[in-house]
């Protein structure tokens, strides 16, 4: 019989779609035949089958990994991380950035939460749904076991270890000699349990509900390193960090944790913003020496155009600088209050516009930030016509400084105002070269997050 002529029988035929394979190789009209669970053939099939699916019009592709989430509460009541798999995830990781929800001394629970809820705008009434049964990230892990709708995968948070074995300690000083060899226990027992790896973060900008910055970044690089050393000596493990971006290009942090360890360093990021336009191409040559070098520390990159969208009630943009951290803190009547208050305004003014006096976090603001932050949806029927308009039209259009037009449509709108703010990845030409850069890794979902 000649070989054309040979058909299988398939349990399921997906006919007629746009097949992307993962190979790299450019996606191709065809058929995919899956028998017992599994792929067992591509192209134009004709086989007969159990089930078919005319798959036209579509993509059919492996099941995408979402690569940097923080699902590690919503996962306990949502086996699904909705709303990962709907767009075409079959993996989600959580536990990055140093976050997570293991390991917990009991009775500390809210404040650990606490962490992930202020970094990462998970509202702490949500996060007080959780039931945490667990202490371990082994007993973590089990919790998870046979509930799952989809694949995961978690980091072991640096944040929460430090929290674990120092406890308020964790946000004062650094560590004895003692107290890393107690976290390297602890990261060694998650490792063994299952765990992906480590995760840590140089963020700046993350701090907690009071204004302080989170355990991971009271660490020195002695204790990120040992930490880390914990995955060289089990031969397995990837490391995480959130914020790696300015180490990386200030004295090659990433580089050398992956050099020291042996390990994969995954980080954030590589992108493009109008705050230093030209500062992508810096970093894609700086990936280009280390990927040269044989070192395994790779840029996540997102696809999209990065967002935030807020209002004045629930809002961390702003957090980090002296004056405005404590009001976001505050009550909505205080927020109205300082608000109104000129004097508070020329502070704000002098920190976020000036820049006087003040360092500020990574996130830090440019009189180019507010040309990108623009009124989503006013609050108020009267207001109906500043929809789009970014917050530096308004204040040349009012005769107003930045601080003064922004902060009188906020209070007469009680803080409901929604706004948008995005210079990250607008420049499309710069987003092609760096989504097709091959060692640039496609993700940063932030799944669960914000």
């Amino acid at each position: 019989m000649d070989k054309e002529e040979i058909t299988m029988a398939y349990d399921l035929l997906i006919k007629n779609g746009r097949v992307v394979d993962g190979s790299g190789m450019p996606a191709f009209r065809g058929d995919v035949g899956v028998e017992g669970g599994k792929i067992v053939e591509l192209g134009k099939l004709s086989g007969p089958a159990t089930r078919t699916i005319d798959a036209g019009g579509h993509v059919v592709a492996p099941g995408f990994v979402d690569n940097h989430c923080h699902f590690d509460a919503q996962v306990t009541w949502d086996p699904l991380c909705s709303f990962s798999p709907q767009h075409g995830a079959t993996t989600v990781v959580f536990g990055n950035c140093s976050l997570g929800l293991a390991p917990i001394r009991p009775g500390t629970a809210k404040r650990v939460a606490e962490f992930l809820s202020y970094v990462e705008a998970i509202p702490m009434n949500v996060l007080d749904t959780v039931d945490v049964e667990w202490e371990s990230i082994a007993q973590y892990m089990n919790r998870l076991e046979g509930r799952l709708g989809v694949n995961v995968g978690n980091f072991i948070g640096h944040t929460t270890v430090r929290y674990y074995v120092m406890g308020d300690d964790s946000q004062k000083r650094t560590a004895t000699g003692d107290e890393i060899k107690a976290m390297q226990d602890v990261v060694r027992d998650g490792m063994k349990a299952g765990a992906l790896g480590f995760s840590v973060s140089r963020n700046k900008g993350h701090y907690d509900p009071q204004g302080v910055h989170i355990p991971a970044l009271w660490a020195n690089e002695e204790e990120i390193f040992a930490l880390a050393d914990v995955l060289r000596e089990l031969g397995t493990g990837i490391i995480q960090c959130g914020g790696g971006r300015a180490p990386e290009l200030n004295d090659g942090l990433m580089a050398r944790l992956s050099e020291a360890t042996g390990r994969t360093v995954i980080y954030n990021n590589l992108g493009q913003t109008m705050r230093d336009p030209g500062a992508w191409k810096k970093h894609m040559a700086r990936l280009e020496e280390t990927s040269k070098a044989g070192i395994r520390a790779f840029p996540l990159c997102s696809p999209n155009r990065t967002t935030q969208h807020f209002t004045m009630k629930n809002c961390q943009v702003f957090r980090g600088t002296p004056t405005w951290h404590p009001i976001l803190l505050a009550s909505d009547e205080e927020k109205l209050r300082a608000y109104s208050d000129p004097a508070i305004r020329r502070k704000l003014h002098e920190e976020v516009i000036e820049h006087k006096g003040t360092k500020l976090p990574a996130a830090g603001y440019s009189m180019k930030w507010w040309d990108y932050m623009w009124v989503e949806k006013p609050a108020l029927e009267k207001n109906k016509g500043l929809k789009g308009k970014t917050i530096g039209q308004l204040a040349q259009e009012q005769g107003k400084g930045i601080i003064d037009a922004f902060l009188d449509l906020v209070v007469e709108e009680k803080l409901e105002t929604e706004f948008m703010q995005s210079e990250i990845n607008v420049d499309n030409e710069a987003m092609k070269e760096i989504l097709t850069h091959p060692n640039a890794i496609v993700g940063l979902s932030d799944g669960g997050a914000h």
